[in-house]
């Protein structure tokens, strides 16, 4: 983003917490916990078309007001509403700007926020930030609310740039997303001005930075800019899916292993790591085998962790076992998943 300033001058760096020896993986298998016949919450899926499956039942249908036909989809929850970005292809590996629809209940139809390149929460929840393709490569930073009120036009942005997720301190951006000089950076929406710039956010909180480092992690808080070094609980596996509950007190971390200790075989290893404490619990039944491409993740209003895999299943943090619902998912669906509970 042209806008963009960086800050100079250094924030300060804490000694890190003392960690457990790190746990040795065990064989991956097939996810495993106790079976039960009510889950709670439903699943809205990017499949094509998009849909939502009830997994007490097992029946999914289709999301009301979804396009149809060869399109790429995604999903981004905004307070409780699920938000979908719906893209037709313009060539092999081409896509227009997505459609952004907005759900209130998913089995109602939804309404139309116009097109984007990119789309991200606001920190209130009450709306979205947007990257708005005005043609000939001129591009706009805009906020609208989830009813469609525009604040005003916005301002000029790079179309690669990629809106992430806004919280009181600023927005997260990607500058450069999908390039090899991609950076990470954290704004003023209002002035373009940098307040925190890496190489890769994972993932941002109303109070925290979580950020990716060469062989650590580590987390910057937003409140006094003290910046902690956290161990890797794992020495295998690459950090995917990284969700942060509803309330911003954890971080949920999918570590992937695409060749589990040098077979074919795709493991997925889901830890949480406690922000206030910086200490990572493994959840039960880890690492499972399973194709990555197909892993995703999510937290409930109750915070609880829900994994979709071949079976859909949900953790709270603690408790010794996950409660599955062993219910059939579609082969077809991208990643990403939103958990709308039920009431």
């Amino acid at each position: 983003m042209a806008a963009v300033l960086l800050l100079t001058g250094c924030t300060g760096e804490a000694k890190p917490p003392s960690s457990p020896p790190e746990i040795a993986a065990p064989t991956p298998s097939r996810l495993e916990g106790r079976p039960v016949d009510l889950a709670g919450y439903r699943l809205v899926m990017a499949t094509s078309p998009p849909s939502i499956l009830d997994p007490a039942t097992g029946v999914s249908t289709p999301l009301p007001g979804a396009p149809a036909g060869d399109r790429v989809n995604d999903l981004l929850r905004v307070g409780k509403s699920p938000v979908l970005l719906s893209a037709a292809r313009c060539g092999p590996s081409c896509l227009e700007p997505s459609d952004v629809f907005v759900y209130g209940d998913p089995k109602n139809p939804p309404w139309k926020l116009g097109k984007a390149r990119s789309v991200a929460p606001s920190a209130d929840e009450s709306g979205v930030w947007l990257i708005r393709d005005d043609g000939n490569d001129l591009c706009r930073l805009q906020y609208v609310s989830l009813m469609g009120a525009e604040r005003d036009r916005g301002r000029p942005a790079a179309c690669t740039t990629a809106v992430r997720q806004e919280v009181p301190q600023g927005l997260l951006i990607t500058v450069n997303s999908g390039t090899a000089t991609a950076e990470d950076v954290l704004i003023d929406p209002v002035t373009g001005r940098a307040v925190h710039q890496f190489p890769r956010i994972l993932a941002v909180t109303k109070d925290r930075l979580l950020l990716a480092e060469l062989t650590k992690f580590s987390v910057l808080d937003l409140r006094n800019n003290q910046r902690t070094m956290v161990e890797r609980p794992v020495a295998n596996g690459s950090p995917g899916p990284v969700v942060p509950s509803r309330d911003g007190y954890k971080v949920a971390v999918v570590f992937g292993d695409p060749a589990w200790a040098g077979t074919s075989t795709q493991t997925a290893d889901v830890w949480v790591l406690e922000l206030d404490t910086l200490i990572w619990r493994r959840a039960p039944s880890m690492p499972i085998a399973t194709p990555l491409k197909q892993v995703a993740i999510d937290w409930t209003e109750d915070h609880d962790l829900v994994v979709a895999t071949d079976v859909v299943a949900s953790w709270h943090v603690g408790r010794p076992e996950w409660l599955i619902v062993k219910t059939p998912l579609p082969a077809d669906r991208n990643r990403p998943v939103v958990t709308v509970d039920e009431g």
